[in-house]
This record gives structure tokens, sequence and C-alpha cells, in this order.
């Protein structure tokens, strides 16, 4: 028993050596919940379910993340994070083992240059983004109580093979570059930075100074195998801190962007051959305005947005969209939290080949979130 003792002892000093000197953290996020969806794909015509889901407001993640100084200024750091689904213990984002984020930067008094899998500039969660949490209130976070990614277009992911590059930070200003030469290496057989794969490629820049912010962003993204245009989108928002309350006010214009936030309600319009499918050209623009205040011992969101698209070769098939989302969250401790929310957007239809009433999506969720 004392040998084994001892021996414990030396394997557990010798990690902590191994960890100290690397500077490695171990986090995570666990979110189970339950959620409630109404799909009124037409008026009348209505399906509903009610399930125990992972990650309604926060993604269930693990990770790990170090950094070493190199000196000179220079430190070589990593972030490896895993997304799973807790309620079946199934890998997310595609069965990808650190898919939430892969990456190896190198960050010095010159910026700040990254390498691997990571969220673009215009998504709403990670360390890369810049518009995660600063472009609406309920970001894309509380999975069926709904975002501005309800109303905007693009697609809001992590992208394989991907470099980025940030500045200083100087007098509240930074900027950023992010270049992918090839954004999903498991669904797109070919060549990187050639016309067999998808590439994107981003600018931004963020002004904070005291209360106040404001970010823009333009990217642009080349599709695989195709003469079709390029698609782009340009992002813009405002933000003040009034510390009752916090207001976010943001806008978008894309054109020639496939991929809306969330598709079409009706499910005949994103089919195969539907005119607003993820492989149809659409031109259009969204506002959003979102608030956040602290209210009894937690945080309220709420959230207002309307979206308008066009198919970019056909301006006669439109489709108009409004959301409106509320959500609360109340910490029982530093880590742990407790949540709901419900939202509601309705789609119109112009220009379809038949009739096509109004479709509405409802939905609500709550749960527990613990951090580790």
């Amino acid at each position: 028993m004392k040998k084994l003792t001892l021996v414990s002892a030396a394997v557990a000093g010798a990690f902590a050596l191994s960890a100290s000197a690397a500077d490695v953290t171990v986090y995570g996020v666990i979110d189970t919940g339950f959620s409630y969806t109404h799909n009124g794909s037409k008026m009348g015509d209505a399906t509903n379910s009610f399930t125990l889901d992972s990650g309604n407001n926060l993604g269930s993640r693990f990770g790990f993340k170090g950094e070493e100084d190199l000196g000179n200024g220079f430190k070589a750091g990593f972030v490896l994070e895993n997304g799973f689904s807790n309620d079946t213990g199934a890998l997310s984002d595609s069965n990808r083992l650190f898919g939430r984020e892969a990456v190896l930067y190198v960050d010095s008094d010159y910026g700040k240059l990254r390498f691997g899998r990571m969220t673009q500039l215009s998504g709403s969660t990670g360390s890369t983004s810049i518009m995660a949490g600063k472009f609406s209130a309920m970001s894309t976070g509380w999975g069926n109580v709904y975002g501005h990614n309800t109303v905007f277009a693009g697609m809001f992911s992590r992208l394989d093979n991907m470099i980025m590059y940030s500045t200083p930070k100087f007098a509240g200003f930074q900027a950023h570059v992010q270049y992918s030469s090839g954004i999903d290496a498991k669904s797109e057989e070919g060549t990187e930075n050639t016309g067999e794969v998808t590439r994107y490629i981003a600018l931004g820049a963020e002004y904070f100074n005291g209360p106040f912010s404001t970010i823009a962003e333009i990217e642009q993204t080349r599709y695989a195998e195709t003469d079709d245009d390029e698609g782009y989108s340009f992002n813009l928002s405002f933000g003040y801190d009034f510390d009752v309350v916090k207001v976010l006010l943001a806008g978008q214009y894309s054109q020639d962007v496939r991929k809306l936030g969330k598709g079409a309600i009706d499910s005949r319009l994103t089919g195969e051959k539907g005119v607003f499918n993820d492989q149809v050209a659409k031109d259009g623009f969204g506002v959003n305005l979102g608030i956040s205040a602290p209210i009894a011992g937690g945080k309220l969101y709420a959230d207002v947005g309307y979206g308008s698209y066009e198919a970019s070769k056909n301006s006669s098939l439109e489709m108009d969209r409004w959301m409106a989302s509320v959500g609360y969250e109340y910490f029982l401790s530093k880590r742990t939290s407790v949540y709901g929310g419900v939202g509601y957007y309705v789609d119109s239809y112009d220009g379809m080949a038949e009739d096509r009433d109004n479709a509405e999506m409802f939905g609500t969720s709550f749960g527990l979130i613990h951090r580790f």
C-alpha cells in the first residue's frame, strides 16, 4: 500500500510539473434541458415536438488550452475544443474530435497569428468570432430560442484550413483578417486553394471605448465547382452599455449568399428543388435590435429582428421574416445556472408557383448549465 501511494504521488507530481511547464488548462460546459418546438410549415398544417436536448443555451463541450512563453515578447499556444451531445454522448460537428476549435497560434507585440479549424469572424461562438455576444443579445447559442441568425444570411460556422491574423489592440481598436483554403474537408473532396473546394475570406474591425462599441465585418465566399458569383455580406453593429441595460443594434446586407442562418420554414422551399434551398443564391438584408439587463440576480435577454430576401437570379421570388425572442438566465453559483426562453418567427412568401400561406415557428427551452 505504501509503495502504491508513493508511485501515485510520483505520477501526480510529474503530471503537475508537465501541466505547469506547458501552462495547460482543462475546461468545459455541460448543458442539458428540454425543448418544445411548434413548426407551422403552413398555417393549419403544424408539427410539434418535445425533446430532451444538449446545448439548448450553450453547446456542451470540453477543451484543452495551453501557452508557453518563448521570450522576447513571443508566446506559442493552442486551443483544442471538443463538442458533444451529453444527452446521447455523441460527437457533434460532423463527428470531429475537436470540431469546435483546433488552433495553434503565435502571439506577440506584433499581433496574433492562428492556424487550424476555427469560427469565422461573423460567427457567434468561439474565441475567434468578433461578433459572439456582441451582434445580438441572444447570439446563436439559445438553440430554438432564436437570435439574429434567424434574420441574417450566412454560415455562422466553424471552418477548416483557416489562417487568421489579429493586430495588437490600440486605443480600443483591433483589426482581423481570415482566410480558409477549403472550408469543409469532410464534405468537399478537392485540392485546397482551387475551384474544387469552397473558400472564404473576411476582414473585420472592432472598437471599444468605455460603454460604447462598434464592429464591422465584410466577407466573401467562393463556392466550389460553379461559375456562379461569389457570395458577399457586410455586417455592422453598435452597442452601448447603460449599466441598467445594454443595447445592441446590428444590420447586414448580403448578395449572392446561398445559406440563410435559418432556412425557410416551409420545407417545400428548402428541398432539393426548392427555390430557397442552400444551393440557391440570395440577395437581401436583415436588422436586429437586442437588449440585455441584470434582473433579480440573473440576466434578461431579448431580441427582435426583420429580414427580407429574394432569389439572386429571380427577384420575383421573395421571403420576408419577423422574429422576436426573450430569455432569462439565473446563476445558482459562479459555475452553475438555470435558463429558460421563448422565441417566435414568421415567414411570408411571394412569387411562388403556388400560393404559400404564412409559415410560423415557435420554440421554447429551459435547462441547467454547469461550467468547469
